[in-house]
């Protein structure tokens, strides 16, 4: 009669430090074990997570689909859009009413004497004052010559004339046309200012102050603070 044999031939020793060289012993100690069933659920749960940002994954894939899908359709539209429709709307960005004036040209018909007496009075906003008559409050907007086409930007728009005769928009450095903004109508006022009355005398005397604001005195201090009135100006005529 043959024994059946029920034992290991060397002893089964678990992480817990359980022994047994019983096949029956072992196998119950494996099912009840916590630390087998603790690691068998650490390692469940590391799948599922694995599992989890796999799907994830395969959404954000699937919406980056969609996305050029629907880009791809875009070009294909702009593609097959008829060249006179892009070029109309490129040139309607540059196209001027011929009525407006050339910017440094503008008409003052409007302003009177005794609004040129009243910026006098106030030295401190008479430039920007001025220009803000001058641009903003001209009848029929002709002197609506100045633009800023986006403000983050430090570029700004003004009217020339064309070499075809038209009056188109420029594209011209922010700097460089508060400059000439300042130069052309503080020059102006200067012309009005008389220095034998009071408010002429303060006047001029106050321009003075810039003009060696903007050769370095004062850090410059004076003359940016004009440019920055009279860029608020062009923002917002409210300013």
């Amino acid at each position: 009669m043959t024994v059946k044999n029920n034992t290991y031939k060397e002893p089964r020793i678990c992480e817990c430090g359980y022994k047994t060289i019983l096949f029956s012993s072992w196998s119950r100690h494996k099912k009840g074990c916590r630390l087998v069933t603790m690691k068998q659920s650490e390692a469940a749960n590391e799948l599922n997570a694995l599992k989890a940002r796999i799907e994830e994954k395969d959404a954000r894939i699937n919406q980056m689909e969609v996305q050029i899908a629907a880009k791809d359709k875009q070009i294909d539209e702009l593609i097959k859009r008829p060249r006179t429709t892009v070029n109309n709307t490129t040139n309607n960005k540059y196209v001027v009413e011929q009525q407006i004036n050339v910017f440094g040209k503008e008409s003052i018909d409007h302003i009177t004497p005794a609004q040129i007496r009243a910026l006098l009075a106030d030295p401190v906003n008479a430039v920007p004052q001025f220009i803000k008559l001058k641009h903003r409050r001209a009848p029929g907007g002709v002197n609506n010559n100045v633009r800023i086409p986006n403000q983050k930007r430090a570029i700004y728009q003004v009217v020339v004339q064309g070499e075809d005769g038209e009056k188109q928009w420029e594209s011209q450095a922010k700097g460089d046309v508060l400059e000439q903004l300042y130069d052309d109508n503080s020059g102006e006022l200067e012309a009005e200012a008389d220095e034998d009355t009071r408010e002429g005398l303060r006047f001029l005397d106050h321009q003075d102050k810039v003009k060696e604001s903007a050769s370095g005195t004062d850090g410059g201090r004076r003359y940016k603070e004009q440019l920055d009135k009279i860029h608020c100006i062009v923002v917002n005529s409210t300013c």
